[in-house]
């Protein structure tokens, strides 16, 4: 059975669309062509997928490439992913007891998934298939892709655990159950249930299946030694800001406080930078943030600021300083965050991206 990359979702996410070049009416969308079989139909689009799949990889692998160019990769294939469930629409609407309308039903699930801004209609074609074809070979990864979606939903957990619940009841030993157990320990996380997401790495921790596999029960110790600093008090810590200004743990008292650590000579790090000035866009005024340089010159980091580019007060501290913040947050890898609530104690430890957003968010409530 062919189709679209059905569990591994697109990592990119929706652009806002803000062009309008003039006040006349915006021009109407084409009718989606209509194609004779399902397969044909993939067939179309996915020889124009490929071509922007690879433009994209051959960008990603370059050591130097502007965002831009990313993006606007990015941007047509999220156009493409619209055209498609379009395409889809129609053949299904055409077409609905069709032989092939099954695979074109999962299609459908798997190209709203990919937009950001169709999660709502992603579930309700998931939901769809379900009902018309429960008992199908795909129904199990449609399950699982139903759990991810409402995963990526804010004000959604408590569905997205549900749904991971489910899928790992009905496939305990699939190969994917694993990661679906994972995923459901970071739901426990956004609905703050730490306590049970221990539980469940403990649980994780004691199957036969991991404890063959050194690299899992590193990964899982890894994740329990995180949820162990949350509700510790944050170490006290004072420092001069890249400003000139004395900055303390005292100096953010009643606010929460987002803390940065990052290099800005580390790849990373740059990638993470985004999402640290996301959440500062955000929560200006209501959440604090404050990077930690531990770049090995001074004056390289200050020179990076220098642009103007990063929005957040920074302060730096040598890496290698006894008794420094780093030190004492115990920090091993950069890119590195730390969220404070507004009571001084820590949050959440070593959280990155997509996840960092939503912490953030929680955090601001």
């Amino acid at each position: 059975m062919r189709k679209f990359a059905c569990l591994v979702l697109a990592a990119v996410g929706a652009l806002p669309f803000f062009v309008r070049t003039s006040a006349q009416e915006p021009p109407k969308a084409e009718a989606p062509a209509l194609f004779n079989t399902y397969d044909e139909l993939f067939d179309s689009f996915e020889k124009r997928r490929q071509v922007l799949v690879t433009r994209l990889e051959r960008l990603q692998e370059k050591e130097r490439v502007e965002p831009a160019e990313l993006q606007a990769v990015e941007s047509e294939l999220r156009a493409l992913d619209r055209e498609y469930t379009a395409a889809l629409r129609a053949y299904i609407a055409a077409k609905p007891a069709a032989s092939d309308v099954m695979p074109a039903r999962f299609e459908l699930a798997v190209a709203l998934s990919r937009l950001d801004e169709n999660l709502d209609e992603a579930v309700k074609a998931a939901d769809d298939f379900m009902a018309n074809h429960g008992n199908a070979e795909l129904a199990a990864d449609m399950r699982f892709l139903r759990a991810q979606t409402l995963f990526r939903m804010e004000g959604r957990e408590q569905d997205a655990l549900q749904a991971f619940e489910q899928f790992i009841e009905k496939h305990p030993e699939r190969e994917d159950a694993d990661a679906a157990r994972m995923m459901r320990v970071r739901t426990l996380l956004f609905l703050d249930r730490v306590e049970d997401a221990k539980r469940s790495l403990k649980m994780l921790l004691d199957t036969d299946r991991v404890k063959k596999d050194s690299d899992a029960v590193e990964f899982l110790q890894r994740q329990l030694a995180n949820l162990d600093w949350v509700g510790r008090e944050l170490p006290a810590f004072a420092a001069v800001d890249t400003a000139g200004q004395a900055a303390a743990g005292g100096d953010f008292a009643g606010k929460p406080l987002l803390l940065f650590v990052w290099d800005s000579t580390s790849g990373a790090c740059l990638g993470e930078l985004p999402y640290v000035q996301e959440a500062a866009r955000r929560h200006e005024g209501r959440v604090a943030v404050l990077g930690i340089g531990v770049n090995e010159s001074k004056a390289g980091f200050e020179q990076f600021l220098a642009k103007g580019e990063v929005k957040f007060r920074n302060v730096w501290i040598d890496r290698e300083q006894e008794n420094s913040l780093v030190k004492k947050l115990n920090v091993s890898l950069i890119p590195f965050n730390v969220l404070v609530d507004a009571a001084g104690k820590v949050y959440r430890y070593d959280v990155r991206s997509d996840d960092l957003l939503r912490y953030a968010a929680r955090l601001n409530r």
